[in-house]
């Protein structure tokens, strides 16, 4: 029976090898907490403009707020296309008392790849190699990247960026079994994964469509997959990683989560989103979140609407104390 890996990204020990991948607009404090609760090993902040943070956007700061919770199993995702920039910044995040520096080659928005970072480094390899240079040297803590097969169905870059991101002293590399053109759309290619981790010397780690454990097992029967990196399939979801580590580590399933179970879930993400962002942004900020939660409830249309209109907590009492 297959096992889960252990997992060791340069001097830090992971509690498993399961993380919850980072995404813009979603992975903040109160999410990753949540995160780090269902069991995950290591949670990541959401993308941070390494431009921003070295000329000090407050907003960027505020991205980078951590709790005693997750203090020891979450790491920081910049972005940028500057070597001199991305050193700054990996700089003032290690400052910050992060221990991991993750580096963004593979966020697919037009936002990001328009300025040539994210996915669009992909096509620059050299440039890759002096990002990575740079900001290895800069800093003491492990460094680590997410990247994706490549740009173009059929264009396999990622043996050649791993190549590189190992010459260069990358710990670890999470790597996006689809093409960028297809964003999150359609299945993993895994022949196109299999095929980067032949001559990995480092961990990689699997992400792109795991939302289960058959669909995580797919990924863990690849020759060197390291681990599994969860994104969508998590959010309001989070048992899903005790349930990935129970099952491969006993054998056995464990309950599905019910539905109450994940109004738990939002009931408290809305307590934590309230602390963090305050009275009147804290609900308002779920807003993009509260579909991942309400999917399959009874009149889920209806919900969603009066969802988007609620402004306090005593509010969101009443909307959902009658289904459970």
């Amino acid at each position: 029976m297959l096992k889960l890996p252990k997992l060791t990204i340069g001097n830090i020990k992971l509690k498993n090898c399961l993380m919850l991948a980072p995404m813009a607009g979603i992975t903040d404090l109160p999410l990753r907490q949540l995160a780090v609760d269902g069991g995950a090993g290591l949670v990541f902040t959401e993308m941070v403009s390494a431009t921003a943070m070295v000329y000090g956007d407050k907003k960027t700061y505020k991205l980078l707020t951590t709790s005693d919770k997750e203090k020891n199993c979450v790491a920081a995702q910049i972005f940028g296309t500057k070597p001199e920039i991305m050193s700054e910044c990996a700089k003032r995040v290690q400052d910050l008392g992060y221990k991991i520096i993750d580096i963004n080659l593979g966020c697919p928005a037009k936002k990001i790849t328009k300025v040539g970072a994210g996915s669009r480094l992909l096509a620059n390899p050299k440039q890759v190699e002096n990002v990575l240079s740079a900001v290895v040297k800069a800093v003491s803590v492990p460094v680590t990247i997410k990247t994706r097969i490549g740009l173009l169905q059929g264009q396999n870059v990622a043996p050649e960026i791993i190549e590189i991101a190992q010459n260069c002293g990358i710990k670890m590399v999470s790597l996006h079994a689809r093409y960028a053109e297809f964003a999150h759309s359609g299945d993993p290619d895994l022949e196109a994964f299999a095929l980067a981790c032949e001559g990995a010397k480092i961990p990689i780690v699997a992400n792109g469509g795991i939302v289960d454990i058959k669909t995580a097992e797919k990924f863990l029967k690849i020759k060197n997959c390291s681990g599994l990196m969860i994104g969508r399939g998590a959010i309001g979801n989070y048992d899903i990683f005790k349930q990935i580590e129970y099952f491969f580590d006993k054998g056995q399933m464990t309950p599905p989560s019910t539905i109450k179970t994940r109004l738990r879930w939002f009931r408290q993400h809305a307590i934590d989103s309230i602390q963090y962002y305050g009275k009147e942004k804290g609900l308002v900020v779920l807003r993009k979140i509260a579909p991942y939660y309400i999917k399959g409830l009874p009149n889920a249309c209806s919900i969603r609407n009066s969802f988007n209109k609620i402004t306090t907590l005593e509010e969101f009492d009443k909307i959902f104390k009658n289904l459970e």
